[in-house]
């Protein structure tokens, strides 16, 4: 691993835009390149709905970049850093696997630079503000049963998605936890472009009502300056490294199934001035992440990608294919077949953005030639970019086909168009649209309580918001059923401070619970060295 002053020179950052974190992580003062204009291209790197396991578009984007390091192209990586709560509870570890992997591992996957903490510290210091003017008799007349801030953590602890509080002896109120990387500080954080954005951003978060149904806002608890300096570092993206030494931005971390589920806008806009080409990853799949980034951090930003990479395995296209979990290794190519129709889906999401585009077969060691042929075929007689990723096992050594294929894209024309205009718009249009033209579904049906609270929101100020839908990430339409297109719209929730409607599909845990045998059982330190972080 080398020091992450010389990984900083490769970038052209000084020693002087970093504030390190010891020899392997530093922070960098993105404030000394303000000025500067964009160089790179944007490649954005999404999939197909996933399996319990994923689909390695983590592992994929940093075989992607490191990849095109090797061939001789600046490449950054930006990712969002991981979250304790999945770490050591099922999914693990967050920084990648095989020859593709973020280094110092452990320190990433733990406390890294304390932004979470940060973030956390933020968001429970404005809880419990309001739960303090509750205590001094109330002078901002808050309405107890109108609160909407949720205190947060960053683990998986089910005991805590419903409390009960005491404030003082006559005054009890019913309190939820939600973990860190659902929180509206952790969207504020990542959508905010600088402190002078993010002071903005926190003034005008809406915490509670009061009993004339009138919003309280933070700047109304005089914390502003407080969350500030609880953040002030947290703004600033991380810089580590790859395995094969290609610099990486990981920098905050929403989920995607909740929030907006991509890094920071920060990093992202710093590595397109810092380098040829950014490889970003967003989470889940094409159904979730990438739409998002399209028409929540776009509409924040302006990244257009220069080339979607659309992650695939066999694995996924036949449990779409109707192939249980426990058979995935088993040669199916009938439910493989049957998966062709799930990929096409996500293909239509990305075309109707009008992107370019090419589908990245991530090759499993379990993959037999007979299936990877069956696929190819498809995707040829379709005229179909593709190409296939072997860098998990072989790393740099790689062929470089995909790699070059990626940079052919980039400098191809494309005529990005988004799907809503969110100005002229209805809030429920906007639902309608994205259920039509990325869930390809008019099965829509509006629960009463979104319904009152949508013709609301369609007379305020905030109307011209975006709206980020929240939903189960297995299936495109958000149900256990695979099959079963129709989007059910529960509730909607706005997010005054990040700028955009959380919409609920489905009925989403924003605090995981542990699973039977979490990664927690296995991890320990021997020698002074944590090891079992899988």
């Amino acid at each position: 691993m080398k020091d992450i002053r010389n990984i900083a020179k490769q970038i052209n950052l000084a020693t002087d835009d970093l504030i390190l974190y010891g020899e392997n992580i530093a922070k960098i003062k993105y404030n000394n390149f303000e000025q500067m204009n964009r160089k790179g291209k944007l490649i954005l790197v999404t999939s197909i709905n996933p399996t319990k396991a994923g689909e390695g578009k983590t592992t994929s984007a940093i075989g992607i970049a490191d990849k095109l390091n090797n061939l001789g192209h600046q490449t950054i990586l930006a990712l969002r850093e991981p979250s304790l709560g999945p770490v050591l509870g099922l999914k693990g570890s967050a920084t990648g696997g095989g020859e593709c992997v973020l280094l110092p591992e452990n320190e990433i996957n733990l406390h890294f630079t304390g932004d979470f903490h940060a973030i956390t510290s933020a968001n429970n210091l404005v809880s419990a503000m309001i739960d303090n003017f509750l205590y001094w008799d109330n002078p901002l007349q808050i309405d107890i049963n109108k609160i909407v801030w949720q205190r947060c953590l960053d683990l998986n602890d089910r005991a805590l998605r419903e409390v009960e509080i005491t404030i003082k002896k006559d005054l009890v109120r019913k309190e939820k936890f939600q973990i860190t990387a659902a929180s509206e500080i952790m969207a504020i954080l990542s959508l905010s472009k600088n402190l002078t954005d993010l002071r903005q951003r926190l003034d005008q978060t809406i915490v509670a009502y009061n009993i004339n149904n009138k919003p309280i806002y933070i700047k109304d608890l005089k914390i502003t300056g407080s969350l500030l300096a609880l953040l002030k570092d947290a703004i600033l993206p991380n810089l580590v490294q790859t395995k094969y030494e290609t610099p990486a931005f990981i920098h905050c971390g929403p989920f995607a199934n909740i929030s907006h589920g991509t890094n920071s806008i920060i990093a992202t806009e710093l590595g397109l001035k810092l380098s040829d080409y950014v490889v970003c990853e967003t989470g889940f799949g094409s159904d979730l992440g990438f739409e998002k980034f399209n028409d929540i951090v776009n509409s924040h930003q302006e990244f257009t990608p220069d080339c979607t990479v659309l992650v695939v395995t066999i694995k996924a296209l036949k449990l779409n294919g109707d192939l249980p979990e426990e058979k995935l290794d088993t040669v199916d190519l009938s439910s493989l077949a049957k998966g062709l129709t799930h990929l096409e889906h996500h293909i239509n999401i990305i075309r109707n953005y009008h992107l370019n585009f090419l589908v990245c077969i991530n090759r499993f060691a379990t993959d037999l030639p007979v299936e990877i042929e069956f696929l190819t075929d498809w995707l040829e007689k379709n005229k179909i970019e593709y190409g296939i990723n072997n860098t998990y096992h072989l790393g740099i050594k790689d062929q470089p086909d995909l790699a070059n294929k990626i940079i052919k894209l980039t400098n191809q024309p494309q005529h990005y168009t988004p799907i809503i205009d969110f100005n002229h718009t209805l809030v429920n249009e906007k639902i309608d649209i994205i259920c039509q033209k990325i869930y390809a579904t008019n099965n829509i049906e509006y629960r009463p309580e979104a319904l009152a609270k949508i013709k609301h929101y369609n007379t305020s100020e905030f109307k011209h918001f975006p709206v980020c839908m929240t939903k189960n990430h297995q299936t495109i339409w958000g149900n256990a059923d695979r099959h079963d297109n129709k989007v059910i719209i529960r509730d909607i929730k706005l997010n005054s401070g990040a700028q955009y409607f959380i919409v609920y599909l489905s009925k989403i845990i924003t605090l995981p619970g542990l699973n039977k045998n979490p990664n927690a059982f296995g991890i320990d330190v021997q020698d002074n060295t944590i090891i079992n972080i899988k």
